[in-house]
């Protein structure tokens, strides 16, 4: 399967509100271990950081 189908995948399900505590650190830990292993680049790295920001602010803004 694509890495980024994978990313997408991980990021999307952070938007259910069921998803568990710390799922955005597991996420952040995939996308920076496909950087770092050349799977994605670098440019990719940041752009699903910044993704990974908005649901990651949301939980924070709603606890």
């Amino acid at each position: 399967m694509s890495p980024h189908i994978l990313i997408d995948e991980a990021l999307e399900s952070l938007e259910h509100p069921d998803s568990p505590d710390g799922a955005q650190k597991v996420v952040l830990h995939m996308i920076t271990n496909m950087m770092e292993g050349s799977v994605i680049s670098v440019e990719e790295f940041n752009h699903y950081c910044k993704r990974l920001l908005k649901p990651t602010r949301q939980r924070k803004e709603a606890s």
